[in-house]
């Protein structure tokens, strides 16, 4: 039993934000917990491959590198990683904020943690810096009124939405800063704001933070710089950094931590910290595949492989939010150098031949394609510019297999590359979407071959 209290004991003090903790204890927990991450990620990793992760490829700055050691490995992996990540996050933030409070510096230089490249210069000053007594973050709270704190919130919604208004608009940028550090500080600012002029509970911090991103949302909604569909698309994964966020403002609030100049230079870095990792990493292919038994031979399928009929309206929930879906396929000329264009609902990809072995295997670069969506808006055209860049298709691929009884399987793979970050979480949405488009064009197939069968 007691045992057991003392490891409960030592979780709340890897998950609290009260009291503080020196330099060596803060390091050594560090390093102890990065530890076990890898651990954890590269026995995985091992399971699922029989293959060792390198340390120096897991710790790499250049997360493209570190990813291609992942991006072959099923969906269910990435949505382990993204899981496993966020217990850390919350980790890293509360004890640099205990850390930095013992060193006398002000607590908000925790929210340095959580931006990229940025988050290595955050740990070394507080492992540099010696204890001191002095709390200078530490003041009266009573100036911060019920009106005050409305206005803050108000306030803190338009400038969160300038803020990604110009990553989004002005850097073409769409990473880990916006995705997790922007709404991060969101939380805090506004779970502060709330509390400060009198503790509220927790459940009615989270409810006030949720409302101040939704309200963001509006926000962008309402200037153009999003549409609904990639909104509710980054909701899951931008309140994952709210409510941790809320949470530690809170606590900030409880502790009479009065924001300074510390959490000024944090929002003025963070599009340093963007621009710096857009600079570094480099997006690896990702590889989708999708298979389906047709009860007809390689020879009736190919054909309906290297072109096909008009395909019915799709099923499909995920198809019918405004994500672009194949309409037909036809093609110029044959063999290698013959060009197919597969028509989407956004438009045609024009795919040149690049391997051309009937009725095995067909081959294609994607050279040209259209807007991977069409976003749901108050207006007819939202000009977001990861429509252009952020998600692209880079080839593709037909595998046909002759099966007993005259029958094919038949498997096609999409190569296909996310700039966003976190790029884990990204490509589940990716891998979900790549899976409904091939099962549309698969099912279809299979129609039109054993129906030219029978």
């Amino acid at each position: 039993m007691g045992a057991r209290l003392k490891r409960m004991s030592w979780l709340r003090e890897l998950f609290t934000l009260r009291d503080t903790v020196g330099r060596s204890r803060y390091l050594a927990v560090g390093l102890g917990l990065a530890l076990v991450k890898y651990a954890v990620d590269a026995g995985c990793y091992f399971a699922w491959t029989g293959k060792f992760w390198s340390p120096t490829t897991y710790l790499d700055p250049n997360f493209g590198r570190r990813m291609e050691e992942v991006d072959h490995l099923p969906t269910g992996y990435l949505a382990f990683l993204v899981v496993w990540a966020l217990p850390f996050l919350w980790i890293g933030v509360a004890m640099s904020a205990r850390r930095a409070r013992e060193a006398g510096l002000s607590r908000w230089l925790a929210l340095g943690f959580l931006l990229p490249m940025v988050s290595y210069i955050t740990i070394l000053v507080l492992v540099w810096a010696p204890p001191r007594s002095v709390r200078s973050d530490v003041q009266d709270l009573d100036e911060f009124s019920f009106r005050t704190a409305l206005f803050g919130l108000a306030f803190t919604v338009l400038g969160g939405t300038a803020l990604i208004a110009l990553l989004t608009e002005g850097m073409e940028y769409y990473g880990t800063a916006l995705f997790l550090g922007v709404p991060f500080l969101l939380g805090t600012i506004t779970g502060y704001l709330f509390n400060a002029p009198k503790e509220r509970s927790v459940l009615a911090t989270l409810g006030t933070a949720t409302l101040a991103l939704l309200a963001g949302f509006l926000a962008m909604l309402a200037f153009a710089l999003e549409g609904l569909v990639c909104l509710t698309m980054a909701f899951p994964i931008m309140m994952a950094a709210v409510i941790p966020g809320a949470l530690f403002g809170r606590s900030l609030a409880r502790g009479a931590a009065v924001p300074d100049r510390t959490l000024g230079l944090v929002i003025l870095v963070l599009p340093l910290s963007a621009l710096a990792q857009k600079h570094w990493t480099e997006p690896d292919q990702r590889e989708v595949m999708t298979a389906i038994e047709i009860d007809a031979s390689p020879e009736v399928v190919w054909g309906n492989v290297v072109s096909f009929s008009e395909l019915p309206p799709p099923d499909d929930w995920l198809l019918s939010t405004g994500i672009a879906y194949p309409l037909r396929a036809r093609i110029e000329g044959e063999g290698v150098g013959a060009v197919r264009y597969c028509e989407f609902t956004t438009g045609p990809f024009v795919e040149p031949i690049t391997h051309w072995d009937a009725p095995r295997r067909l081959s294609f670069d994607v050279q040209e394609q259209p807007d991977p969506m069409q976003e749901w808006s108050f207006y007819a055209h939202v000009n977001a510019p990861h429509l252009d860049e952020s998600f692209r298709s880079v080839r593709g691929e037909f595998r046909l297999t002759a099966l007993p009884g005259g029958r094919t399987r038949l498997e096609g793979s999409t190569w296909y590359v996310v700039d966003m970050g976190p790029a884990h979480y990204w490509k589940l949405w990716g891998d979900g979407i790549v899976h409904s488009i091939h099962g549309r064009v698969l099912r279809h197939i299979k129609q039109l071959s054993e129906s030219a069968r029978d």
